[in-house]
């Protein structure tokens, strides 16, 4: 439904939950998506004060990027888009820092320069970085995971609300 023009984000599905996560999927949550991003983070940084914990993630099957967003107790502790790194907030940690260490970026792969050796380096490391990989470590990966409970028959589709 990304490429709806009408409505390009509107759709989601609500999963049962997965090891105590409540998933919603969909293209309204898509982060590398410029005209979602700041929204998104805005939506998921409250419902981490609600909840203690939320979490998006992007994992492009078609080598479209990759990103992720943590967030604890209305605080995002790390936004990462690697088709926009100047949007990254927070300190890389977990898979991404010792991922980092492994190719000797001391810093953020935010602020290295596009053209730099250790940028290209970095950037050919997705496989062992996707977004997958990070929301495994942080919560649950949904392409690995199945429901606690509930069946197909218990999945909801609905309209997000309109990006304002």
């Amino acid at each position: 439904m990304a490429h709806d023009e009408e409505e390009p984000f509107s759709a989601v599905v609500v999963i049962p939950p997965m090891r105590g996560w409540t998933l919603v999927v969909g293209p309204y949550f898509g982060l590398p998506y410029p005209q979602q991003t700041a929204h998104v983070s805005e939506l998921c940084r409250e419902l981490s004060v609600q909840f203690g914990k939320a979490q998006l993630f992007f994992h492009g099957e078609q080598n479209d990027g990759e990103a992720w967003l943590i967030a604890e107790r209305g605080r995002i502790v790390r936004r990462w888009i690697s088709e926009c790194p100047e949007l990254a907030l927070g300190e890389p940690f977990g898979v991404e820092r010792r991922l980092l260490d492994v190719y000797g970026i001391t810093g953020k792969p935010e602020d290295l320069g596009p053209n730099s050796d250790l940028a290209g380096d970095w950037a050919a490391t997705w496989g062992d970085c996707w977004a997958t990989t990070v929301a495994e470590e942080s919560s649950i990966d949904p392409t690995a995971a199945t429901a606690d409970t509930g069946s197909i028959s218990s999945m909801w589709v609905a309209v997000a609300p309109p990006l304002e």
